[in-house]
């Protein structure tokens, strides 16, 4: 089993005190976003856990949190990106945020750190100089901490497209994406990161950017020193991550980024935010009576020791 902590909300920013009580009772529910009276009950232990992946744009919360996960493995993928608060109103100070970056991969290791660099757009205030400047001094904040990158281009979603002008995104080619990224590239190459693509398609292997997943099997691999044997999800074109067990829920998230796809009715997430009880073993709300719980099967590790 793979746990991510979560693609759909931020759990480390605003529900790390859920979270811990999950993982001590090793129990979560979790709400079908496209059946919403069918809850997944998962219960889970170390043995049955080949990993636990955090992705959010700020550790912080989790710093004085980590005894709980020591038994499992873990890795995380924080994201840092260079926008002001028009884009993304909610997050905290970034320095902060590379400051828990580096007490993290300080504790882990850097193999167990990925930063994601994304999504990337261009506007007339965030152009090619712009992101250079910006990803140079990102990458000076966490040399030594992270070997790995992890950008995409930005993907015009529900919500990206309700916040277009405010985005003031210019419509731009994946070409003139293609070639940031391979100037983004030697910056990195310079600090001993190494680039990666995220669903796009585009071969940009001339450059040193692998087309990979943001969670595959050679992360796993250098996460657990063995091979996990896991089918790929093809959410979306061109995406070839693992199949994970997501116990985040949609328009939760309090970071209100522009161009998030995750919120994707902000109208519902002060809401949806106030039903959280930090006791329940649902992120928003409680289990109802005439709610249908579908037990997920345990299972043992998928690891194969080669």
């Amino acid at each position: 089993m793979l746990l991510f902590c979560s693609q759909r909300t931020d759990l480390c920013a605003f529900y790390s005190e859920w979270l811990v009580r999950r993982f001590q009772d090793g129990l979560v529910d979790i709400r079908n976003p496209f059946a919403p009276k069918q809850v997944l009950r998962v219960e889970f232990s170390p043995s049955q856990v080949d990993a636990v992946i955090f992705m959010t744009k700020n550790p912080t919360p989790m710093l004085d949190k980590m005894a709980v996960f020591r038994d499992y493995t873990v890795g995380f993928q924080v994201t840092v990106t260079p926008y002001g608060p028009e884009i993304e109103p909610g997050l905290t100070d970034k320095r902060q945020v590379l400051n828990s970056f580096r007490q993290l991969a300080d504790r882990l290791g850097p193999s167990h750190m990925i930063l994601r660099y994304d999504p990337i757009f261009l506007s007339q205030r965030y152009d090619e100089a712009f992101h250079l400047r910006a990803f140079e001094r990102c990458c000076q904040q966490l040399a030594g901490s992270c070997t790995q990158v992890i950008i995409s281009h930005l993907d015009l979603y529900k919500n990206t497209r309700k916040h277009q002008h405010e985005l003031n995104w210019q419509p731009d080619s994946l070409e003139r994406f293609a070639a940031l990224a391979c100037r983004l590239a030697e910056i990195g190459t310079r600090y001993g990161m190494r680039l990666q693509l995220c669903a796009e398609d585009l071969d940009l292997s001339a450059a040193g950017i692998e087309n990979r997943s943001c969670i595959d099997s050679e992360w796993l691999r250098a996460l657990t020193g063995k091979t996990v044997d896991y089918p790929q999800t093809q959410a979306r074109p061109h995406c070839h991550c693992l199949q994970v067990t997501d116990l985040g829920e949609y328009n939760s998230c309090a970071h209100h980024c522009r161009y998030c796809y995750a919120n994707f009715d902000e109208a519902q997430i002060a809401r949806r935010r106030a039903l959280h009880d930090p006791q329940s073993t649902l992120l928003i709300g409680h289990v109802q009576p005439d709610d249908q719980i579908i037990t997920k099967k345990k299972s043992e590790r998928q690891l194969r020791l080669f």
